[in-house]
């Protein structure tokens, strides 16, 4: 979409100053001070986008190069605003040019998501967009129109003032529901959910982007809009109004808003992805015109080509582990470090195993009871502690597909982390690879999946992506390893942060006053990290550090509740933090569908020898690579 805006942009530079509207005929200042520095400076918001830092560098090199001065960036936090202030304003900033220019670009006309204006308004310049795509396309318009020369910087004039307008060729079809325009709506959804409710937001969302619309992502805690699309058992009246159960779904326009609503989940997955086709016969020319009462009814089947299935879960409905699916991870219950109070620090299997040495002063930490598991951690003396972690480690498997937990966290000063692990293994491992098909799946390198970290907090948690690999040189007689991990760079940036922040003020409460949706995502070209039924990040194999390879690997889930730890999360405090905090989880859920490579295979209890493998998708591979 943008390489498409570039161009038809382009084509438009020359002409652009010549049919802009000018409203007087005093250019503006461009006056160099005695050391050098250009009249302007630049100024973009302290919160502002990426976009408009890459804009502002690009506009300060330019003026360098062509006006032979210098001109700085500045923040608009850095300075308070005064008369003859003389400031190029890029994206959002605090000056109230910046917001006066928004609201002529989106009263100029209602699809304003792909224009931009640049405008003189009282000492300012300001380059603005409805949308961050379009800020950078934006500056580059600016910068080929007026940062040649001075001679060209002359064309700004007092009051001078051009809105780009996007063309979108695609169809001249509408969408209409109700006699409104369907990409005029916005989208709502409940506060928290799964990302089978949530993920068709994204597609539509992602859909009407092409028709130069941005429908606006809203919750059901939010005010009623005239007109909206709702997803989901929401807490609007208009999806009250709806009933449906089962596998059933409905599609139905109430009160002049569309309301998609199944029986379950599932259903409810389908029923937008109906809605989506519906609506994406505007591709071939086709706009719906949908009046008030009309209702589309469906069914979900799991048979269908591309359905999600739900293909393994646990809901502890019991009041006992199910051992054919969780065991212990690894080798931990045998590990043992120092606490943070110069003590013991261990932990505890599903089993009840430990390394403890008075295991009899230990609660039970793991359990089911009541619907949920529940995960313990122990401050069993004044120095020693103990926590409870479980695993699929030796029970089941899988790659790709929707990974779902819905919990309440522990309290601070808890640590939590619901994580995945990919490996290799081999014939030399036979019993481990008996255990899942008797396959192999060797590769140097693999990944550790955090799909969320708190680090002691009940407040905010982390994604993350470790990756790791292993070489032999046998000629050297050698190995070298290293790592990678998402930590700092692009992924600590607002527009796409593995860091997640609970809105108290917002919702009430902590993560550990309340169950919530933790998940993730993940195909053959992206992981995204989901809270309560949106993405709060993603990343995609074919960028940097990491690129593609190791995201393949089959893996297993892995979780526990921990404190004490000498270096990671929260320091616990002897005066104020108590001696036994509990992580409760509803229930863990993998959906999966056909259309990408997936696999899952679930194999016998770990304490067992031998049982019955089930694999889930026979026609797909348990390993992707040859080598």
């Amino acid at each position: 979409m943008r390489k498409f805006i570039c161009i038809s942009v382009a084509l438009i530079m020359l002409v652009s100053v010549l049919s802009s509207c000018s409203k007087g005929s005093l250019s503006v200042l461009s006056s160099v001070d005695e050391d050098g520095n250009f009249v302007y400076s630049i100024t973009r918001g302290k919160d502002g986008v990426d976009e408009a830092e890459i804009t502002s560098k690009k506009i300060r090199t330019k003026v360098k190069e062509n006006f032979g001065c210098n001109i700085s960036i500045f923040l608009d936090s850095a300075r308070e605003d005064f008369d003859g202030n003389y400031e190029i304003l890029v994206g959002d900033t605090d000056r109230e040019e910046s917001f006066e220019a928004k609201n002529r670009l989106t009263n100029n006309r209602e699809n304003s998501i792909n224009d931009f204006i640049v405008a003189v308004i009282n000492d300012k310049i300001v380059i603005q967009s409805e949308s961050p795509h379009m800020l950078e396309t934006a500056g580059d318009w600016f910068i080929h129109n007026f940062c040649g020369s001075l001679d060209d910087w002359s064309k700004l004039k007092k009051g001078y003032q051009f809105i780009y307008e996007h063309k979108n060729d695609v169809t001249s079809a509408t969408n209409f529901v109700d006699g409104k325009n369907l990409g005029t709506f916005d989208l709502v959804l409940p506060a928290k959910c799964s990302y089978l409710v949530g993920m068709y937001g994204e597609k539509i969302k992602d859909f009407y982007k092409q028709y130069a619309f941005m429908l606006d992502n809203i919750e059901d805690i939010d005010e009623k809009q005239t007109n909206e699309i709702i997803i989901g058992d929401t807490t609007r009246e208009e999806s009250k109004a709806v009933k449906v159960d089962g596998d059933n779904y409905v599609i139905k326009v109430v009160n002049g808003n569309v309301v998609i609503k199944g029986g379950n989940d599932l259903a409810t997955w389908r029923g937008a992805k109906a809605f989506l086709d519906e609506i994406s016969k505007l591709n071939e020319g086709v706009g719906i015109n949908w009046p008030e009462g009309y209702e589309i009814c469906g069914r979900y089947d799991a048979k269908e080509k591309g359905a999600y299935t739900l293909n393994w879960n646990d809901e502890f409905e019991g009041n006992s582990i199910d051992f054919n699916k969780w065991g212990e991870y690894a080798g931990m219950a045998k590990e043992t470090e120092k606490s943070s109070l110069g003590g013991l620090k261990c932990w505890q299997t599903p089993y009840g195993e430990t390394p403890y040495p008075q295991p009899e002063k230990l609660k039970k930490l793991i359990y089911a009871s009541g619907g949920n598991l529940h995960i313990g951690t122990q401050r069993v003396n004044d120095i020693d502690f103990v926590g409870g972690q479980i695993s699929t480690d030796y029970t089941m498997i899988f790659r790709y597909g929707i990974l779902e937990i819905k919990s309440k966290l522990p309290p601070e000063p808890c640590s939590l982390g619901y994580w995945i692990n990919q490996f290799s293994f081999s014939k030399a491992n036979y019993g481990f690879t008996r255990r899942f098909g008797g396959l192999e799946q060797a590769r140097i390198c693999n990944a550790g999946v955090d799909i969320i970290e708190n680090f002691g907090s009940s407040n905010s948690f982390n994604a993350n992506i470790h990756c790791r690999w292993t070489n032999n040189n046998t000629d050297a007689n050698k190995t070298f390893s290293g790592h990678y991990s998402l930590d700092g760079g692009q992924y600590a940036t607002k527009g796409n942060s593995r860091k997640k922040i609970y809105n108290q003020t917002r919702y009430g409460g902590d993560l550990s006053t309340d169950y919530h949706y933790y998940g993730m995502y993940w195909t053959d070209e992206t992981m995204k990290f989901i809270f309560d039924g949106k993405a709060f990040f993603e990343y995609r194999f074919d960028e940097e550090p990491m690129g593609f390879a190791p995201f393949q690997l089959m893996s297993h889930f892995i979780t526990e509740c921990q404190m004490g730890d000498i270096s990671y999360g929260k320091i616990y405090n002897t005066e104020t933090d108590g001696d036994y905090y509990e992580h409760i989880i509803d229930y863990v859920r993998i959906y999966q569908n056909d259309e990408v490579c997936s696999q899952l295979i679930t194999a016998w209890p770990q304490k067992e020898e031998s049982g019955e493998v089930k694999v889930y998708y026979p026609e797909h591979p348990v390993s992707l690579y040859d080598e």
